[in-house]
């Protein structure tokens, strides 16, 4: 199945908001096991769009986390250090 570029569209939209596959599927009036397999592939239109929807709102806040940081905000510190910590686990990963 394609989607039109304007279904597309509404997946990124909808992953912005961290709505799952699933939600996403259902307000578009997709078949669910369909689109959670098209998501679950890690490939395709449909995939790139959910990911990236998802990642630039993620992007967004921990901007807004490390911006906290930097003004001394100790709970925004200490997300901050989380995030670290994560993509070091992330590099260590991608090098296997």
């Amino acid at each position: 199945m394609n989607l039109s570029e304007q279904q597309l569209e509404e997946v990124y939209k909808n992953a912005e908001l961290f709505l799952s596959p699933e939600e996403i599927a259902v307000l578009l009036d997709l078949d669910v096991k369909w689109f959670i397999r098209e998501v679950s592939s890690k490939k395709g239109s449909l995939y790139l769009n959910y990911m990236r929807g998802k990642t630039a709102s993620k992007k967004a806040i921990r901007e807004n986390v490390v911006k906290m940081a930097r003004h001394g905000s100790p709970q925004a510190e200490e997300l901050a250090e989380k995030y670290m910590a994560e993509q070091k686990i992330a590099e260590k990963n991608a090098r296997r």
